[in-house]
């Protein structure tokens, strides 16, 4: 505070960090300094005498500004106090950047009159201390230790990071954070990026560039000085660009060049980011990010929760009432554990209290409590005005939320509003009733979620056959941003769209307004959805997890069972108890379903947030296996890394041995273990539709392995297909597994790829495949174990077999010497075998004779995969001249033609020109052998959804709400509280 009245304050500070003989020799050097410069001289017997704030108030009265500092450091260098130089160059930049100072200023408006805050800043400041703290460190031990540091700032939706960051960037203008470490510290709204199409980073960031700043470029000179804050990439309308990156700031660019190139830290790498990412920006850039370090921000503890209704509501007694009002009530109470629900809830009750009513909250959705809070709000703050004139403002404020929406505006000038019919004294009302905010003459929603609501409500006000805005698009295309990929600010505006299309809803809401509000929502989301289910790709097209949430927002079973009709393979991931009671409403609720494609975890035996008890677990459980045997012609189900406790199990198993269930192929892959077996393997043998398993990745007991084989044995299994890669079976199991192949049928297809059989395994088998009942046509036995010595006990089966047609050998030892039995066992007329799989076998050279003799004089083989050995070019050679003879009946080759030298690759591509019908591709069935072995492929939203959770397996990252100002996605199951 003294330096701000006495300008050479600060510079008396350094001065009393010299010693006496140092402050000596300072001013027989700014003598001659005086001199040099042709200043006015101070008489030395004046400067001899002075002592050091008098020698302060000379530099600063001879050299204005900044120059007293450069000739103070200057003089330091010269007296070998380079450690006071090193400091005060800091200060320097500190004291004379205006660019501090501008956003000093702007962000103290932005966090006074933007910010959804309702709470003294103390509280909010004890709410995120540890964070803040975290925050702070971080960069400094980065500074100390090595390369910049990148942070993710995480939190579940509504904990306010947008709020965080901009506190964090305020605090740093103000200079109470990073005050050694920081030099400039650059706040980048990444969704302003979706408007731009080219730029370079000086240009977007001289945007918020004072003039009377130094050059900007020269801000860079000291990259390890600089901060950049990036908020706001769940907006982003485009995909990063990973195969152009630039290092030239200076260059235009396109965006996601530009954004990728800062992500990547091909741009500025000694920089330190600091980013906001919610579960759908996670997925998109987590893997751009080099060592990120995670902070999440967490939600209201249960006493900050009393606080902050004591705050908000003011009279201690009413607070108290209250906030028990809401502790009854378990969803609820765990919904304003983040601020923004918080303040959603306390502002229902506050103006509840202002016009003397009971204290009333009941919030079955999302859509409901904005419903409950606007409502709330319009009773007190538009009695004034008739019902006409209330409706004509509400629809003026409407069409002002949904041209933002569409226009991707947040930010909106008096203008805008004069346009829509919205007059100053309209926007004043608005802001006193905390729909709006204004700094200024910038004028936002309270929240971008309140925007998104209002947007969705002028749906509901449009007059039928009114003709279109110009602007706002249909309800078809907000539906098609909702369940597709779009910029959340769009979805969650669709989530309330779906929420208040339901018939309850739109009731309560019409006591409100003077013109019927429209009930023609529905059918045209319907009509949207169908059109969507037609398309060719839409299994891929359509994101079921936000569908789901769309449906469960209505809670209405037959408009429910309409829309689910129209889907026949559904793909869904499920890590929480959220998604897992709306997935249970939603497919409770379907009739049509042919394919599910599943994963679920981190729900049975124990939720790890503990959101529902056992009880009602297993009756979520039941609704959502109901879909099995209400679903007519239900064919596959497809599960990968399920976790189920024995109860959940049972509920399965019975469920697909349900009369109506016409299962045709299950998958269950990579379980840790069956629950139940008895009741697994009646599945197997009852359900007569049944004709493929697949267990890949799920360990069987040797008891397990017993009792399916009794199945296998059963006249009643219609099993064609089993698919028992990775399983751990060992060579005692597989001999079990052998020993019924000549008694069954049906059993076409074995897999038993990835399990260590070994020689005595692999005899069991050849024995079985040579009885004459065995029909067995397809055996896969890549990476079992199997060397040269098992070679010609599988070459004596083959001449024996009659059905075997396709045999998977591949990553197994088996070398040249056990090729060359295959080799003479293909010659043979009586060998059917057609496809040979022979990958990383560690062959040579010295094989390819064999090769190429079996390939001349057998009449079966159509398929060889040779790929992953090291044939050498002679070998080839050998190979290319028998696939050049006329006999060879030779027509797809696996090899990598890229893997051989020029002159390899001539041969193979002039064989391939000689013969047409012959094809050499690298990995050429590698999808369809996958398939073929059992190797589960991992569905879309499992993989989409799923990435997170891999990377964080103990936290769980929902789309954050953020803060007003900003578009942030929301986590609508989050704000439901499941």
């Amino acid at each position: 505070m003294a330096e701000a009245f006495f300008p050479d304050f600060a510079l008396l500070l350094y001065l009393e960090e010299l010693t006496k003989e140092e402050f000596w020799k300072f001013k027989e050097l700014l003598k001659q300094e005086l001199l040099k410069l042709e200043r006015s001289p101070i008489p030395w017997t004046e400067l001899k005498k002075a002592p050091k704030d008098h020698v302060a108030t000379l530099l600063d009265k001879q050299y204005p500004g900044k120059r007293a500092w450069e000739v103070m450091l200057s003089l330091f260098l010269q007296i070998n106090r380079r450690d006071l130089w090193t400091k005060g160059q800091n200060d320097m930049r500190n004291k004379f950047n205006t660019y501090k100072r501008h956003m000093k200023d702007k962000f103290r408006r932005v966090w006074e009159k933007e910010t959804c805050l309702e709470v003294p800043e103390e509280f909010y400041e004890g709410s995120v201390k540890k964070e803040y703290e975290q925050v702070g460190s971080v960069y400094e031990v980065a500074e100390a230790e090595g390369p910049a540091a990148t942070v993710v700032l995480y939190g579940v939706g509504g904990s306010g990071k947008t709020t965080f960051l901009r506190k964090l960037m305020l605090e740093w203008a103000e200079g109470n954070l990073w005050k050694e470490r920081f030099e400039f510290v650059f706040f980048l709204n990444m969704y302003e990026m979706n408007n731009i199409s080219e730029t370079s980073l000086v240009q977007f960031i001289s945007r918020d560039w004072p003039e009377s700043s130094e050059p900007i470029e020269e801000v860079f000179s000291q990259p390890r000085r600089i901060l950049f804050i990036m908020d706001g990439f769940e907006e982003l309308k485009f995909y990063p660009d990973l195969d152009n990156l630039c290092s030239d700031w200076t260059q235009d660019l396109a965006t996601p060049v530009l954004l990728s190139s800062l992500l990547r830290r091909k741009m500025l790498p000694e920089t330190s980011l600091l980013l906001a990412l919610g579960t759908t920006a996670m997925k998109k850039y987590f893997y751009m990010l080099q060592y990120p370090q995670y902070i999440k921000i967490p939600g209201l503890s249960a006493s900050a929760r009393k606080l902050y209704f004591s705050h908000l509501l003011g009279e201690k007694h009413q607070a108290a009432k209250a906030f028990d009002l809401v502790k009854d009530q378990t969803k609820l109470f765990l919904l304003c554990q983040y601020p923004l629900g918080c303040w959603l809830v306390c502002s229902c009750l506050k103006w509840q209290l202002e016009r003397g009513e009971d204290f009333s909250v009941t919030i079955h959705s999302t859509t409901s409590l904005y419903a409950s809070f606007v409502t709330s709000v319009i009773k007190s703050g538009l009695k004034t005005f008739s019902l006409q004139q209330s409706t004509a403002k509400l629809k003026a404020l409407c069409t002002l939320a949904a041209e933002g929406i569409w226009m991707d505006r947040f930010a909106f000038r008096l203008g805008d509003l004069q346009r829509n019919g919205i007059r100053e004294t309209d926007a004043s009302m608005w802001v006193g009733m905390q729909f709006l905010r204004r700094n200024e003459d910038r004028i936002t929603f309270a929240h971008v979620c309140i925007q998104g609501f209002f947007a969705a409500l002028w749906y509901l006000l449009r007059r039928p056959g009114s003709r279109p805005h110009q602007t706002i698009r249909s309800v078809s295309r907000v539906v098609e941003a909702t369940v597709t990929l779009a910029p959340h600010y769009l979805v969650q505006t669709g989530f309330f769209l779906f929420g208040l299309s339901a018939e309850k809803m739109t009731s309560a809401l019409q006591e409100f307004f003077d013109v019927p509000l429209s009930k023609e929502i529905q059918p045209e989301i319907i009509k949207c959805l169908r059109s969507l289910s037609r398309c060719v790709d839409s299994e891929a097209l359509v994101r079921f997890k936000e569908l789901f949430n769309s449906l469960f927002e209505t809670r209405e079973e037959e408009f429910t069972a309409q829309v689910m009709s129209l889907f026949h393979n559904i793909h869904i991931y499920i890590n929480h108890a959220d998604d897992f009671v709306v997935s249970a409403f939603c497919l409770k609720n379907t009739h049509g379903l042919q394919r599910l494609y599943l994963s679920i975890e981190h729900l049975f035996p124990d939720d790890r947030e503990h959101l529902l008890t056992a009880k009602e677990k297993l009756a979520h459980w039941r609704d959502f296996c109901s879909v099995f045997s209400n679903s007519e012609d239900f064919q596959v189900l497809n599960m990968d890394g399920c976790v189920f406790d024995d109860a959940a199990h049972t509920i399965l198993w019975k469920s697909l041995i349900h009369p109506t269930c016409k299962l045709r192929k299950l998958m269950y892959n990579y379980s840790f273990d069956l629950g139940n077996a008895v009741d697994f393997f009646r599945v197997v043998l009852h359900n007569v539709h049944l004709t493929y398993l697949n267990l890949h990745g799920t360990n069987l007991s040797r008891e397990q392995v017993k009792k399916l084989c009794e199945m296998l044995k059963h006249p009643f299994c219609n099993l064609e297909q089993l698919m028992l890669g990775k399983c751990d079976i060992t060579q005692e199991s597989c001999a079990e597994i052998a020993s019924v192949l000549p008694s069954n049928r049906k059993l076409k297809l074995l897999s038993l790829v990835e399990n260590p059989l070994m020689h005595q395994g692999a005899l069991a088998l050849c024995d079985a495949l040579k009885q004459p009942a065995c029909p067995l046509e397809k055996l896969l036995l890549k990476f079992c174990c199997l060397t040269s010595a098992t070679c010609d006990c599988i070459s004596e089966a083959l001449l024996c077999s009659v059905s075997l047609s396709v045999l998977d050998l591949g990553s197994n030892t088996l070398k040249d010497e056990g090729v060359a039995h295959f080799c003479k066992t293909l010659k043979y007329p009586s060998c059917v075998l057609k496809e040979l799989w022979l990958d990383m076998c560690e062959l040579t050279t010295a094989c390819c004779e064999d090769l190429a003799s079996a390939l001349t004089f057998g009449t079966s083989l159509k398929s060889l995969n040779l790929d992953w050995n090291n044939l050498g070019h002679d070998g080839v050679a050998m190979l290319c001249e028998a696939l050049s003879h006329p006999d060879c009946v030779l027509e797809l080759l696996g090899l990598d033609k890229h893997a051989f030298a020029e002159e390899t690759q001539g041969l193979l591509k002039a064989v391939e020109e000689k013969n047409p019908q012959l094809r050499i591709l690298h990995q050429p069935w590698e999808a369809e052998e996958d398939k073929m072995r059992g190797v589960p492929l991992a569905p879309r939203a499992a993989v989409e959804e799923a990435v997170f959770a891999i990377m964080q397996p103990d936290v769980r990252v929902t789309r954050p709400v953020g803060t007003s100002g900003s578009p942030q996605s929301r986590d609508t199951t989050a704000m439901v509280g499941g």
